[in-house]
């Protein structure tokens, strides 16, 4: 299980490039400096905004919690916890609020 490993990541996003003082839409890439954490399980957490998402979720027995900027007209609410392995890629270091709640980091059902 990787926790805030750091990486170099090809990012690739659309952009405009010119021709002859035309404007044209091109892809770019470039190279981004990401941490790595796998989270399993992870849920997500009450936000009222309705510009940001929020997470919590464990990964080598601690929990993390984080957000990000994405369109969420109604915010996010409290959902229960996924089984599943989410690799995430963060660009900044995510810190630790406590030990995850399940002592062999899967959920209890």
């Amino acid at each position: 299980m990787v926790c805030g490993v750091r990486e170099t990541v090809t990012v690739t996003s659309w952009g405009v490039c010119w021709a002859w003082v035309v404007p044209y839409p091109c892809r770019k890439t470039s190279q981004k400096t990401r941490y790595h954490y796998d989270f399993r399980p992870w849920r997500t957490r009450f936000s009222w905004s309705p510009f940001r998402y929020k997470y919590q979720g464990c990964c080598g027995g601690l929990l993390y919690e984080w957000s990000f900027w994405r369109w969420s007209p109604f915010g996010t609410g409290n959902g229960p916890w996924v089984d599943t392995e989410w690799k995430y890629y963060s660009d900044s270091t995510i810190g630790s609020i406590g030990n995850c709640p399940f002592g062999d980091g899967g959920v209890i059902q």
